[in-house]
């Protein structure tokens, strides 16, 4: 039978009095008890909480594991009992889990994101009506900005998210009565200072964002395009066409997280890095006595009442980190930004002399502007007799091989000498440049208008094909609304004045040829719409396609029919639609 929890605690609170313990419910597995005589070896015997010895008390429940491995019920039991360890498991207590280092590796500091802005709203086709008041003119409205994605730099952050995917929203459609479309809402992604944008490839320097508050645009927002009541004229009082909405930009970039910091800590592994950052700040790394206990880069800040300095602390460098000893130098980049260095020397090392020009050399071969960095080194774990007493030697040693008199001895377990080092480094960094340097590479304007003032290319793209390329084509091409006669009749003349016709016609474009722009394709024909309705009413040069009447080769018997195959089907366009 199963005892309700409420009435068990009532039992447990008379037996009690008595000393008795009470065993409830079936089988060991599923419920535990203690008394006074044999309450060690039943705790042992069952996965239950046990109590403390010469206590009787009821605990009766049912035990489950979680997925986690950490059981779901809850019981009391004597807190004397936390500093024991006996081997018995308690309530509360985690089983041991394969995965338990896995939060340790869970620092981003690349990622690979999509980034994809909203599409401009269509532009509206529509004509003022008011009841007597006739032909008040077109009042077709412009459609509405696309949402552009911006990277937002958040001091508050440390490492990038594990988002892929950001989009914009697309802008509204115009309507009628000359009202313009909403424009779409951007995205903004909150990024870690020192992050290094750069397009997929790599090859191409986006931007990087490094103070608070820093905006990077990354995708830029389609434009909306115009209605009607923007083409008016007085040419034209009454046109009758209107833009699409400019596709947003789209793309995949990666980024690339350098932390901001004005101290680095670096040394080889074990040296006691993050006993000095737990020692100097409020940040809790993982402590433990082997190598490479730190994997991940950990951010400590150490305040006074008229100061306050951030601390990084980089996972330890052996000698031939460069050829992926180790963990290599995939961590290396977070103290490029780092103002000042401490390099931290191990002194019950065989050899710190060497370990500090290895450690030296790894730095110099990762990037020559770490070489020029101020360091202060730092001889540490001054607590051990061994190490005091060849202290004064090996700070000499140190310093001779520094080229520098900056050179502490400390104890970060018992942190001696840790604040007179903390003040020191205040003063060294006054002096300090008070901003990491910028990337030094020139930074690509992606989405600008003045990339979009580049020539037109013309290229075969097969017999009887063309690509045409030009972002101010292609842009021209996505936001034809190919419904209208009057927008085709526009989108021609904007080929003609980017020399398009020109090039086509240069580099031996037929009529019926497939013109490819952008995901836009039509037909090429050499005549106007008004030479073909003359030639084929009878009027002009009726041999300007078929060649000479007394050439009987092979060559223009072909040329004659393929003018009598597109002279069909030109009749058949101007029949069907009136314009070509």
């Amino acid at each position: 039978p199963v005892v309700q929890p409420v009435h068990a605690l009532w039992m447990g609170v008379m037996l009690r009095r008595w000393g008795l313990a009470l065993l409830a419910g079936a089988g060991a597995d599923a419920f535990g008890v203690c008394s006074p005589v044999s309450g060690r070896e039943l705790a042992r015997a069952s996965p239950a909480p046990r109590c403390r010895s010469g206590a009787a008390a009821v605990m009766v429940a049912s035990i489950k594991r979680a997925p986690d491995g950490s059981f779901g019920a809850e019981l009391p039991y004597d807190e004397d009992d936390e500093d024991e360890d006996d081997g018995v498991l308690r309530f509360g207590s985690r089983l041991p889990n394969e995965h338990d280092d896995e939060a340790d590796w869970l620092f981003f500091d690349r990622a690979r994101i999509w980034v994809e802005a909203g599409d401009g709203g269509n532009g509206c086709v529509g004509f003022r009506r008011e009841k007597d008041k006739p032909k008040m003119g077109p009042a077709g409205g412009n459609g509405g900005r696309g949402g552009s994605v911006y990277l937002v730099c958040d001091e508050g952050l440390n490492m990038l998210k594990q988002e892929v995917h950001f989009r914009g929203t697309s802008g509204q459609n115009g309507m009628g009565k000359a009202r313009h479309g909403e424009a779409g809402g951007d995205v903004r992604v909150r990024v870690p200072p020192g992050t290094v944008v750069r397009t997929d490839d790599g090859d191409v320097l986006v931007g990087e964002v490094m103070r608070h508050g820093d905006e990077l645009r990354v995708a830029r927002g389609g434009r909306g395009g115009r209605g009607n009541a923007a083409f008016k004229s007085a040419r034209d009082n009454a046109p009758r066409l209107a833009e699409s909405g400019e596709p947003g930009a789209r793309r995949w970039l990666k980024l690339e997280l350098k932390l901001l910091a004005d101290v680095g800590l670096v040394g080889v592994p074990n040296a006691g890095k993050s006993s000095l950052l737990a020692a100097a700040t409020n940040a809790k790394p993982k402590i433990a006595a082997y190598a490479f206990t730190t994997v991940t880069p950990n951010l400590g800040v150490w305040r006074d009442k008229d100061a306050a300095m951030v601390i990084a602390d980089i996972p330890g460098l052996l000698e031939g980190a460069h050829l992926g000893k180790g963990l290599g130098r995939a961590f290396l980049r977070h103290i490029e930004r780092c103002r000042l260095l401490l390099h931290v020397i191990d002194g019950t090392r065989p050899d710190p002399i060497g370990d500090f020009h290895a450690v030296n050399t790894e730095l110099e071969l990762f990037n020559p502007d770490l070489a020029e960095k101020p360091q202060v080194v730092i001889l540490n774990k001054v607590d051990i007799p061994e190490v005091a007493s060849n202290a004064p030697a090996l700070l000499r040693a140190l310093a001779t091989a520094a080229g520098h008199n900056r050179v502490v001895a400390l104890s970060a377990a018992s942190r001696q000498n840790v604040p007179a080092l903390m003040s020191r480094l205040v003063k060294l960094l006054a002096s300090a440049p008070a901003v990491p340097p910028p990337v030094s590479e020139p930074w690509a304007q992606l989405d600008s208008e003045a990339a979009g003032e580049g020539a037109c290319e013309v290229a075969r793209a097969g017999d009887g094909a063309w690509w045409v390329s030009g972002a101010r084509i292609e842009k021209a091409a996505a936001m034809t609304n190919w419904d209208y006669h009057e927008a085709q009749d526009r989108f021609q003349r904007i080929m003609q004045a980017l020399g398009v016709s020109d090039q086509l016609k240069q580099a031996g474009a037929k009529s019926g040829d497939t013109i490819m722009v952008g995901n836009v394709d039509f037909k090429y024909y050499e005549e106007s719409a008004m030479a073909v309705r003359a030639r084929l009413a009878g009027y002009g040069d009726q041999d300007a396609m078929g060649g000479d009447e007394g050439d009987d080769s092979w060559e223009a018997e072909k040329q004659r029919i393929r003018a009598a195959a597109i002279d069909a089907e030109l009749a058949e366009l101007i029949e069907a639609e009136g314009d070509v």
